[in-house]
């Protein structure tokens, strides 16, 4: 009986071994060609969270719990790529100067901890990259770096924190790059309900 039970772990083993031995560890994976691409433009817009699925804000006007901001990022990637590749190789577009830190700041005063001017970026969450195609995730809150890139591409931050009272409001948005060069926009007026 004993006999039997290590004769069939031995031959399970075997199997195991067999079959181990009988996969290919070689993989047709294709190997990435960095193509270097620049930031060409930094866009703000207000989106509004309230229904179903977020869209843009009608008139710039969003209840001020549903306050979403998209920060586009243009480039000119798919301006230099080669004109050919083979199947084994795939194109990835590269920053030249990647960007190594996203900032928001309130032109308007926010509630007593955030006053106007101040950074606001903490009151704002990257929001889950199942929204759109060409979303982007901000690995800069993360100590990462934005580097790998499109043609467009979208970050959404969802407010987290409300302001004390309705209004306009106005943000700005610091990027600043590997290279330590900032580039900053300030997003037109949104008015919280």
């Amino acid at each position: 009986m004993r006999m039997k039970k290590h004769l069939t772990q031995l031959l399970l083993s075997l199997l195991f071994l067999v079959v181990t031995a009988m996969t290919c560890d070689e993989q047709d994976w294709a190997e990435p060609i960095d193509v270097p691409c620049t930031l060409k433009e930094v866009e703000l817009y207000h989106w509004d969270n309230a229904g179903e699925k977020p869209k843009e804000a009608v008139d710039n006007k969003v209840l001020k719990e549903a306050y979403m901001m998209e920060i586009r990022l243009l480039t000119d990637a798919g301006e230099k790529d080669p004109e050919s590749h083979d199947a084994d190789h795939y194109l990835r577009h590269v920053l030249s100067d990647g960007i190594k830190k996203i900032q928001i700041f309130t032109e308007t005063a926010f509630n007593e901890e955030f006053p106007a001017g101040a950074e606001v970026t903490s009151c704002f969450y990257d929001y889950p990259k199942t929204f759109v195609k060409d979303q982007q995730t901000d690995f800069t809150v993360n100590g990462g770096v934005i580097s790998m890139i499109d043609e467009v591409n979208k970050i959404y931050k969802a407010l987290l924190t409300i302001p004390q009272s309705g209004g306009e409001f106005r943000f700005r948005v610091v990027l600043t790059m590997e290279s330590g060069e900032t580039v900053e926009r300030l997003s037109d007026p949104v008015t919280f309900y």
